[in-house]
């Protein structure tokens, strides 16, 4: 197969997520692929000349900044290394075109979720699973003055942070792991930057967790995605607890311009041909956020797919899919189920091979597999998990994955219909039930993050590239 010519000037494509993990008594560079899925490990010394190969530069300029840093190859070898980077299409040429920034709409008020409070646990759960910590410049500035011993990042920021997405400079780093933990956090799950510096330490986006903001035209919608163990463990807290945003924060022009608000387009797909107004909308989800808790959070999540397909966002057909749920069958499940199952086993092929057995991530890939492999092959066990339950804390934590939702539209943030993503929240909390029982009761005790199953659930599939348009088709 040909391949087009070597870029003039390389740096690595936007696509590419380069980040540094000391694991398995390896010290390696992997570069994430976000189109392809693939990730490819790399030593120091190679990302010693990737990191000077920011599109400005030819092979010749490369080896040159390269040998300044401290980073020694000759421009032969340079380009065997980027020939093979570049047949992996993980190569563009020149400088990065800048978008133009889009007009920051009016200041509007800021809604939270309503009856909530945040309490964490401090436990860093969220600190060992995902796949990026951003920092913006200053924040890192901050983080090194604060610790500079990690990385050795005081002297040589390089060794430490890298791009966040490709090889040029982008506005923003991400710092590296250490068995898939952010090299900040302390052994005791405690953020290092936080106790040096107190909250201010710590960058923006770990301050702001697990707050999503979504602009409807209206108002700014504060919520949380379900991802965090904290969140779940939250439910019912009346005090000791922390709001989404500080209650002296109204208006959306107070907010830190940092924070990334999403914004509802006028119109909203919500059938595969069918479009409703962003206002229909947002009645449609009040419905919602203020009927009872329903039982059944699997079958009303069915039950307001189908309403939806029939009659679109009609407030009446909400509250009837609400009170009356639909029962969950095999029929509905499988196809998501089995494309899931391949996707993990694709992915526990890539990370299985560089990160290390405890780390986090590769746990609960391993118990999603394990999950979606046992509810694809035996129909029974779909059944039996499909089923109305019984336990309280599951009840609550899926009648609050449905309010918070539907109150911060996490419902039509991709590209898929309404109706569609509202289907596959229910292969998702069947999923996550069977996903809890991976966990014997000995590892629910040791560690927080397995006693809320649906949350680290919530988060492995957005983080590590399980999900597709947002869905698990």
């Amino acid at each position: 197969m040909s391949h087009s010519p070597l870029p003039a000037r390389p740096r690595l494509a936007d696509h590419v997520l380069p980040r540094r993990h000391q694991s398995r008594n390896e010290d390696i560079w992997v570069l994430h692929d976000e189109q392809s899925g693939l990730a490819y490990q790399i030593g120091l010394r190679e990302w010693g000349l990737l990191a000077q190969a920011d599109g400005t530069r030819d092979l010749e300029g490369i080896v040159a900044a390269a040998t300044r840093s401290g980073t020694h190859a000759s421009v032969s070898v340079l380009q065997t290394f980027l020939v093979s980077l570049h047949q992996a299409h993980l190569l563009a040429d020149g400088v990065a075109s800048q978008s133009e920034p889009a007009e920051p709409p009016p200041p509007r008020p800021l809604e939270p979720l309503p009856d909530f409070l945040l309490a964490c646990d401090g436990q860093g759960s969220c600190c060992r699973l995902y796949a990026t910590v951003m920092f913006r410049p200053l924040e890192e500035v901050v983080a090194r003055s604060l610790l500079p011993q990690v990385f050795d990042a005081g002297e040589h920021p390089e060794q430490a942070f890298g791009p966040l997405i490709g090889s040029a400079p982008c506005g923003a780093t991400s710092v590296g792991f250490v068995h898939g933990r952010c090299a900040y956090l302390g052994p005791k799950g405690r953020c290092g930057l936080h106790a040096a510096g107190g909250p201010l330490g710590k960058p923006l986006g770990c301050r702001m967790f697990p707050a999503l903001f979504v602009d409807d035209g209206h108002v700014i919608r504060i919520a949380p995605a379900v991802e965090c163990a904290c969140v779940l463990a939250s439910l019912g807290q009346t005090e000791g607890g922390e709001p989404l945003v500080s209650p002296d924060v109204t208006t959306s022009d107070k907010l830190d311009p940092g924070i990334h608000i999403a914004r509802l387009p006028d119109m909203i797909l919500i059938t595969k041909k069918r479009y409703a107004t962003r206002d229909e909308l947002v009645t449609w989800s009040k419905v919602i956020t203020q009927a009872p808790p329903p039982l059944d959070v699997p079958g009303s999540f069915l039950a307001l797919a189908e309403q939806v397909q029939q009659w679109g966002l009609d407030p009446l057909a909400a509250d009837r899919a609400l009170t009356k749920p639909r029962r969950v069958t095999p029929d509905d499940l499988l196809p998501s189920l089995i494309a899931l199952a391949e996707r993990t086993e694709k992915r526990l092929r890539i990370d299985g091979s560089w990160r290390s057995d405890h780390d986090l991530a590769l746990v609960s890939l391993r118990a999603i597999a394990k999950a979606a492999t046992l509810l694809s092959t035996d129909l029974a066990q779909i059944e039996h998990y499909a089923a109305p339950t019984t336990d309280p804390q599951i009840q609550a934590s899926e009648a609050f994955y449905l309010r918070a939702g539907a109150h911060g539209h996490q419902f039509v943030l991709n590209d898929a219909p309404l109706a569609q993503g509202l289907h596959d929240r229910a292969v998702r909390l069947v999923l996550a039930r069977a996903f809890g029982d991976v966990f014997s009761p000995d590892e629910r005790d040791r560690d927080p993050v397995f006693r809320h199953p649906l949350a680290l659930l919530e988060a492995t599939l957005r983080a590590h590239g399980l999900l597709r348009d947002g869905l698990l088709r």
